[in-house]
């Protein structure tokens, strides 16, 4: 499972680290915002959800969700982001390879749906894979490079001035305070994913306990409303493996299986 981090490392791969995560929470996750945006309004988002993707997202997603009427994107996160722009965004055009790859796009393949998926698998390498908050110059420039390019395609494609952006976030300083502000949201967006995995397996826990029972039947008054709750209980298994599909994809481990 992904841990949390820890204050190890040298002050070089700290800032490294800690300048890669300003970019994928603020610049990255605004250039998917973005991305929404110009597909759906946030005045349309809700009824669009309820339509095409409600298994696909939590409550509290649901929660933010309603207030995009109000409050715009500016609430949703990467998670929220990707798991919209993959189901309810018919004009994006999908990744070379597939939804939820483990392996980084090549380089020719440039689609806007292989930018979304990079923009995912660096934000799970960084925040998943790190036991602490450093990263290497040779790691550094490699994820600096993918994310330069997804810059200048998504500039192009949106007209936002998102390069300019980026290469101001590269000469700015990272002081000790910043520093704090981006591991200490790290550690948080670390725990809640363990926490919705570990939420996800006991409810994967307790329906495999029902699906092993004997069926049970709830007699109603009206003998023609009769319910059978094994059929009731299968429903259920379709729509938590949808979220464990959904929470894999954005989340970088995958030790949740479905339920069979």
């Amino acid at each position: 499972m992904a841990t949390s981090v820890s204050s190890t490392g040298s002050d070089g791969d700290r800032t490294r680290f800690c300048r890669l995560s300003l970019v994928i929470m603020d610049e990255l996750t605004q250039i998917l915002r973005d991305l929404l945006r110009n597909e759906v309004s946030p005045m349309q988002i809700f009824n669009i959800v309820k339509q095409h993707c409600f298994p696909q997202v939590r409550p509290e997603q649901i929660a933010v969700i309603k207030a995009a009427n109000t409050r715009g994107y500016q609430d949703f996160d990467i998670t929220l982001l990707y798991t919209l722009l993959r189901n309810v965004c018919q004009n994006v055009t999908p990744p070379s390879q597939n939804w939820g790859v483990s392996q980084m796009p090549s380089q020719n393949e440039i689609t806007v749906g292989d930018d979304i998926e990079r923009i995912r698998l660096i934000r799970n390498k960084l925040f998943g894979h790190i036991s602490e908050p450093a990263i290497s110059e040779i790691e550094f420039q490699e994820h600096w490079s993918i994310i330069s390019g997804i810059c200048t395609r998504m500039q192009t494609l949106l007209n936002k001035d998102y390069v300019k952006r980026l290469q101001d976030t590269e000469k700015s300083t990272i002081d000790s305070d910043t520093e704090k502000k981006y591991i200490e949201l790290i550690e948080k967006l670390v725990e809640e994913e363990k926490t919705n995995r570990a939420i996800l397996q006991d409810i994967q826990s307790s329906l495999a306990d029902l699906k092993s029972t004997e069926t049970v039947q709830i007699e109603p008054k009206d003998p023609e409303k009769r319910i059978n709750v094994q059929t009731f209980i299968q429903e259920w298994i379709s729509v938590l493996n949808e979220m464990v599909a959904a929470i894999n994809e954005v989340t970088s481990e995958s030790h949740i299986s479905l339920v069979l």
